[in-house]
């Protein structure tokens, strides 16, 4: 008697479990794709469906941050937390992908955490927009910057990696390279008053925004002699 009860028991978690992933499949069919600036407008927890460009390799910043990747359109970026599974070189440069996901926030940046993901081609790699160190900040976040100044200070922060401040006299950024990158041996020349040109991806970490460059291809360091 014990055993048909608890078989019982079994069919009905069964049959709930399957009803609720048979509304989450229906609910994830019927999302259209949005704008990443909206869908980064919306509530913490919405279900988003976004498409873009690869705009930050996967594996990229996971010395810092969850391993993922970045996307953007003409309206904005966002970061993507990969979860089925992370795969180092998934996703590359210029890779147009449509994601749907859920938005959360972590340390103060936007993220959406993948729940499906789907190759569209391919496109020309995301242009880098010029600013001044002095004015990245939120409205910046996800997108791709390209900024120069004079190196204010450098600070070991390992494991995660190595800051660089840098200032063209509108305001102090944090240029965080990412252990992960390989760009580390890089830095051990640099000095105080180096001029300092970057490339890379718009962040923040609590109240601290960042550009994070992804290859050697977006430093370069000029020495004062």
């Amino acid at each position: 008697m014990k055993n048909n009860l608890y078989l019982f028991i079994i069919l009905i978690v069964l049959i709930s479990c399957q009803s609720k992933q048979d509304n989450k499949s229906e609910s994830s069919s019927s999302l259209t794709v949005v704008p990443i600036q909206q869908a980064r407008n919306l509530s913490i927890g919405s279900e988003v469906r976004i498409q873009g460009t690869i705009s930050v390799a996967s594996g990229n910043f996971f010395s810092s941050t969850p391993f993922g990747y970045a996307l953007q359109d003409n309206t904005a970026g966002i970061y993507i937390i990969d979860s089925i599974p992370p795969m180092q070189d998934e996703f590359k440069l210029g890779e147009i992908v449509e994601v749907t996901g859920i938005l959360g926030e972590s340390n103060n940046m936007l993220f959406i955490e993948e729940v499906t993901a789907l190759k569209k081609g391919k496109t020309k790699l995301i242009s880098a927009v010029n600013v001044k160190t002095g004015e990245v900040d939120e409205s910046t976040e996800g997108m791709i910057l390209h900024t120069s100044g004079i190196i204010d200070s450098l600070f070991n922060d390992l494991p995660y990696g190595y800051k660089v401040y840098i200032n063209d006299g509108s305001g102090l950024l944090n240029i965080f390279i990412n252990t992960s990158t390989g760009l580390l041996s890089d830095t051990i020349e640099w000095q105080i008053s180096d001029s300092f040109s970057v490339t890379g991806f718009s962040a923040q970490y609590d109240t601290e925004y960042e550009i994070e460059p992804r290859t050697r291809d977006d430093m370069q360091v000029f020495t004062d002699n």
